[in-house]
């Protein structure tokens, strides 16, 4: 007779929900890192076209410096809403998190009850073996016996 866990199901269910959340926290993970590398392209680009404008200030050409201050200010407008992405998706993050932390709770409580229920089913098996063997023992034997009575 082998062990059977009541509650087997369950746990595989609980395995299961952690899996997902965990899968979620990663997506979650990856557009938060393509969240940060897009903010610091934008600001690579804003350093860069801050370059250019002194360049072409120094060169002279007006129409040119006339065009960077919006074209700064549209990569300025951009990083900041990227920033504010970020943040979005880092409170996101953090729900996911506490949720994960509350499923593998619930997964741990079930493993431990399985634990319990495991060792108390072993110490009744190790119970009935002793019993079956004291049984065993305590039987005449029927050599003796016949033995005895010769």
């Amino acid at each position: 007779m082998a062990f059977i866990f009541r509650f087997q199901q369950i746990l595989e269910i609980c395995f299961h929900e952690e899996n997902e959340v965990k899968t979620r926290l990663a997506k979650k993970d990856g557009q938060i890192a393509e969240t940060a590398a897009k903010i610091k392209q934008l600001k690579q680009d804003y350093a860069t076209g801050l370059e250019q404008q002194s360049a072409d200030l120094l060169a002279g050409d007006i129409i040119k410096v006339q065009m960077y201050p919006t074209y700064l200010k549209t990569l300025q407008q951009s990083w900041e809403f990227q920033e504010e992405e970020l943040e979005r998706l880092e409170k996101q993050r953090q729900k996911i998190l506490e949720e994960l932390l509350e499923k593998q709770r619930n997964r741990k409580t079930y493993e431990k009850m399985r634990e319990k229920d495991e060792i108390q089913y072993k110490k009744d098996m190790l119970k009935r073996e002793q019993k079956r063997l004291d049984e065993f023992g305590n039987r005449p034997k029927k050599g003796l016996m016949e033995t005895d009575n010769a």
